[in-house]
């Protein structure tokens, strides 16, 4: 009996969009999936999400469901787990980029981005339908190579500027400690009036916003990966001087108890050095 979900890692081929783009999937399902395993953590990643079926609702939780997510869409999440509840057969083909690299794609400021699902065709017009098309008439063997070549064709203008753009961005994202806007200006040799500048032209988020994402997105890959650690250790690594206050952020921005994520099965996050 065929089984009725399946999901796989991709690989792009070139090593320039490797570098660039992260953990492509696809997954497939049949009309009888009635729910998806796992939830989404916070990541402060851009999802690029292509849904060649019929689309499924992307909801935070405990959210009820009121459309299906738009077919070809980003997903950029800084606040609260998210799951994937079916509507029906669907194959579901997505990468992942840092928010510099999706600002590049886009050739815009990710600006009002953040925290719902947004119709790629809002952000780069009638290209993103005929790039859904394409994904959806390849084989499946030749859907990487259909997002590949576009990918290159949008990102055929980086440049050591948007490298530096980059670098910022993951030197923030997986820092430890809580530091001052000015500490991280020091800390990547740029002042601070320029790097407010820059994470709100390419990020759509300030420097201490994308900081606290990457303590959070350690602390959601640490309690999944290494389940013997004790939450109060954690804690101390991504920053915290204790766990009470761990905790109180991490309900903030998690929408539920470092313990309690740790107790669900599967868990979806970017990793550090991924």
């Amino acid at each position: 009996m065929e089984d009725p979900l399946s999901f796989d890692h991709l690989t792009f081929a070139a090593p320039a969009v490797r570098e660039l783009v992260l953990s492509p999937w696809r997954m497939s399902y049949d009309g009888a999936t009635q729910a998806l395993p796992g939830v989404i953590a916070p990541d402060a990643h851009v999802e690029f999400v292509f849904q060649t079926g019929s689309p499924c609702f992307t909801l935070p939780a405990g959210a009820a469901p009121s459309r299906p997510s738009p077919a070809a869409m980003i997903y950029a999440q800084r606040h609260g787990t998210l799951t994937l509840v079916p509507t029906g057969a669907n194959m579901i083909v997505a990468f992942r980029t840092m928010p510099a690299v999706a600002s590049a794609i886009l050739g815009r400021p990710l600006t009002e981005c953040w925290d719902r699902p947004v119709a790629l065709a809002d952000l780069i017009g009638p290209e993103a339908d005929r790039l859904l098309e394409r994904v959806a008439e390849a084989p499946a063997s030749a859907q990487t190579a259909v997002l590949e070549s576009w990918l290159v064709s949008r990102l055929e203008m980086w440049s050591a500027e948007h490298e530096r753009n980059l670098r910022l961005q993951r030197t923030l994202l997986w820092r430890s400690g809580e530091e001052s806007v000015s500490m991280l200006a020091d800390a990547v040799g740029v002042t601070n009036r320029t790097l407010r500048r820059h994470f709100a032209r390419h990020a759509g988020l300030s420097p201490k916003q994308l900081s606290m994402s990457g303590r959070i997105l350690r602390a959601c890959a640490h309690l999944g990966d290494r389940p013997d650690v004790p939450i109060a250790e954690i804690a101390l690594e991504v920053g915290f001087g204790d766990q009470a206050a761990f905790t109180n952020a991490f309900r903030h921005y998690v929408g539920t108890t470092p313990a309690r994520l740790r107790a669900v099965p599967i868990v979806f996050c970017e990793r550090p050095g991924a």
